[in-house]
């Protein structure tokens, strides 16, 4: 279920065509997965990230473009759905609970923060958020405000590891 309560499904056509999967690849909408139905994540990641490499359909519009990791703008953003890209400058773990900060100043930056299960979750798929200082990173959540901007991380896919630039 989604955050409304409305029932999620994949749509797939008699000819088995992948209705989300073609849609992604138009670029004619961006990944939003839920903890409980990651099944075909990857799949929904690669052709958003080559429909955002070819800029086709909402890729072409600035609106849609992944937000750079700054706090002043992205405080104007809050309660809506982003992409969020930036460096890691420090990963930190308190009482099991995983902060990605962005900037050096956690109480104003853009933070995203895991729970201790998705901490654990994460490690067990390979992806140690400890580690990610100085990591240049992509991660897609609904925008809030504490201690500024900041994204929950409610599962591993909603982190996407970059190439250092």
């Amino acid at each position: 279920m989604d955050r409304h309560g409305r029932h999620l499904a994949h749509l797939f056509l008699d000819d088995g065509g992948w209705v989300q999967g073609n849609m992604l690849e138009a670029g004619m909408a961006r990944v939003y997965t839920f903890a409980d139905n990651r099944a075909v994540a990857e799949a929904m990641l690669a052709r958003e990230r080559d429909a955002r490499g070819h800029k086709r359909g909402i890729w072409a519009l600035d609106f849609y473009k992944p937000r750079a990791a700054e706090a002043a703008p992205l405080m104007r953003e809050l309660g809506t759905f982003q992409l969020v890209e930036g460096r890691v400058v420090d990963a930190a773990k308190v009482k099991g609970r995983g902060f990605l900060n962005f900037g050096a100043n956690w109480r104003d930056d853009f933070t995203a923060t895991l729970a201790p299960d998705v901490v654990k979750l994460a490690r067990q798929e390979g992806l140690d958020a400890a580690g990610l200082g100085g990591r240049h990173v992509r991660v897609r959540g609904w925008l809030k405000s504490r201690n500024g901007p900041m994204i929950e991380i409610t599962h591993p896919e909603q982190i996407e590891l970059l190439a250092d630039r």
